[in-house]
C-alpha cells in the first residue's frame, strides 16, 4: 500500500464503544423529543378541534331540545343521560365571548365534548350543590385560567327557562396552588359541601372543578358560589 494511503487511513480513527452508545442514546432522546413534541401538538390542537366539532353537535342539540314546537314547558333535565346537551355556561371573568354548552356527565368522553354536569347534583336553581367539571389543558381547555377566578365572580348557567346566576364565595383569586383538593376528595360537590351526603341543604349552590395541576389529574382545584338569581327572580 502506498505511503500516503496509509495517512489517509490513520487519518480517520475508528469511533470508540463510547462514542457509538452516546451517539445512540442522542439519537434516541432527539426521537423522544420529536413524539413529546407530537403529542403536546395533539393535545393542544388535535383535541380542541374535535372539541370544536363536539360543540356545535351540542349546541345543535340544545336547540331542538328548547325549541320544539308547541312544548308548554321546558325539558326535565334529571331525564337528561350522559351525553345529551344540558345548558350554557358562561363566565364573564374569562372573556365577554366565552360561552360553552355543557354536557351531561363528568365521564371522559363527557368532558372530551365539553364542561360536564356532575350527575346527581342539583340543577340550576334547585336547593343544593350543581356540580361542573371541565379540562384546564386539552379539548380547547375551558377551564384554563381557572386560577384567576376570584370571590364576587359571577357563574351564568342558562337553561330552557332562563339564565340563572352564581357569585363565588370561595375561590382560587389568582393562585395557582389555591383551592386544590385531593382527587379522593368528592364533598365540594355533594349537597352541603363537607357534610354527610345525607344532609338536607338549605342553599342554592355551585361548585366548579378542575384539574391541577394543570397538565396532571392528581388533585382537583375548585371554586363555589351561592344563587343570586333566576328567571324566577
Amino acid at each position: 500500500m502506498p505511503r500516503h494511503a496509509q495517512e489517509r487511513v490513520s487519518t480517520h480513527p475508528r469511533r470508540s464503544a463510547w462514542a457509538v452508545v452516546i451517539g445512540g442514546i442522542g439519537e434516541l432522546l432527539l426521537t423522544a423529543g420529536v413524539l413529546v413534541l407530537l403529542f403536546v401538538v395533539y393535545v393542544i390542537w388535535g383535541t380542541g378541534i374535535q372539541t370544536a366539532q363536539a360543540q356545535d353537535k351540542l349546541e345543535d342539540e340544545l336547540s331542538v331540545q328548547w325549541g320544539q314546537p308547541g312544548q308548554n314547558t321546558p325539558p326535565d333535565p334529571d331525564e337528561l343521560v350522559d351525553g345529551d346537551a344540558y345548558g350554557i355556561l358562561r363566565i364573564p371573568r374569562f372573556g365577554d365571548d366565552w360561552s360553552f354548552t355543557i354536557v351531561q356527565g363528568v365521564q371522559d368522553d363527557d368532558l372530551a365534548r365539553g364542561p360536564g354536569h356532575y350527575p346527581n347534583t342539583a340543577n340550576p336553581g334547585e336547593l343544593g350543590n350543581v356540580g361542573i367539571a371541565a379540562h384546564r389543558s386539552g379539548h380547547l381547555s375551558p377551564f384554563a385560567d381557572f386560577p384567576d377566578l376570584r370571590v364576587g365572580d359571577t357563574i351564568e348557567i342558562e337553561m330552557a327557562d332562563g339564565t340563572y346566576v352564581y357569585e363565588l364565595d370561595d375561590a382560587p383569586d389568582g393562585d395557582s396552588n389555591g383551592n386544590k383538593i385531593n382527587i379522593s376528595d368528592v364533598w365540594v360537590v355533594d349537597p352541603v359541601p363537607g357534610e354527610p351526603r345525607d344532609t338536607e341543604p338549605t342553599q342554592r349552590r355551585i361548585t366548579l372543578t378542575t384539574c391541577w395541576p394543570r397538565f396532571g389529574s392528581s388533585h382537583r382545584m375548585y371554586a363555589t358560589g351561592t344563587l343570586v338569581s333566576g328567571p324566577s327572580g
